[in-house]
């Protein structure tokens, strides 16, 4: 199993998310996405849609777009402002998620 570690995710719209890592991600992979913020967790299942590196702050980062697979009706992702994170940029949201490969 693969763990990636202090990934910083923002809300596109329901149903996919972009997160920023240290480390790539293969597209078409799921994922258990673990979302801490606010002091509250959710746990996602997402797959990886496209992992591109990008230049953030002069280092190397990943730039993670992932699908949420579960139907947007049965879930409940609370809105930016509910988990207290703005909408953007990316950098600026939730920096103490966690994904895990499975």
């Amino acid at each position: 199993m693969r763990v990636l570690r202090d990934v910083v995710v923002d809300r596109v719209d329901r149903e996919e998310l972009m997160a920023v890592s240290h480390a790539p991600a293969i597209a078409g992979e799921d994922m258990s996405l673990d979302l801490v913020g606010a002091g509250k967790a959710i746990e996602l299942r997402v797959r990886v849609l496209d992992s591109r590196p990008v230049i953030i702050e002069g280092a190397v980062r990943h730039r993670i777009r992932l699908a949420v697979l579960l139907p947007a009706a049965s879930i409940d992702l609370p809105s930016p402002a509910a988990m207290n994170v703005s909408a953007s940029p990316v950098m600026n949201v939730m920096p103490d998620a966690e994904a895990e490969a499975v």
